[in-house]
């Protein structure tokens, strides 16, 4: 409601990454975190295919939630769901989204696209950084502020009569 988007469980293939303690300055925090190898820990509806297979994780899988967050703010619904959590993980494997137009038709393609890339189910078609996530979307806000610009500078269409000089 106060249109500021808050990240709270990002950062997953983070802890995952293995650091030396001594150079660590979360090395704390990773203590705290009790996981066994093939254990899944995350939201399943936010959770990446490597993520369900329990495969080594990576920057991509945040990109991937990212990708959750961003379908979910368009269509107001998360991109794969179900009954239980392991109907979710089947969908989030074996399924593609409803296209976001279903939801929001007005939704630019260049979004669509975005949304659709950081939600490819092999890592390797999805953005490969957030830095490249960012280019794509700065990208975007600047296409669509010229849109708007455009359609604010364009003159109003002429009724059609040609000159109302004083000697016509």
């Amino acid at each position: 409601r106060d249109r500021i988007v808050k990240v709270l469980d990002f950062g997953l293939a983070k802890l995952a990454e293995t650091t030396p303690a001594a150079l660590d300055p979360e090395a704390a925090t990773k203590a705290l975190v009790k996981t066994a190898p093939g254990r899944f820990m995350g939201t399943v509806s936010y959770s990446s295919p490597e993520q369900v297979e329990a495969l080594e994780l990576d920057p991509r899988t945040d990109i991937w939630s990212l990708g959750v967050v961003l379908y979910e703010m368009v269509a107001g619904r998360v991109p794969f769901s179900g009954q239980t959590a392991n109907h979710i993980c089947v969908a989030i494997l074996e399924r593609e989204p409803t296209p976001l137009s279903s939801f929001a038709p007005g939704a630019p393609a260049e979004l669509q696209r975005i949304v659709r890339k950081t939600l490819a189910k092999d890592r390797d078609e999805r953005y490969q950084t957030a830095r490249d996530l960012l280019i794509d979307l700065k990208s975007l806000k600047q296409e669509l502020e010229f849109a708007v610009r455009l359609q604010h500078s364009t003159p109003p269409e002429s009724s059609g009569e040609i000159g109302s000089g004083a000697g016509e």
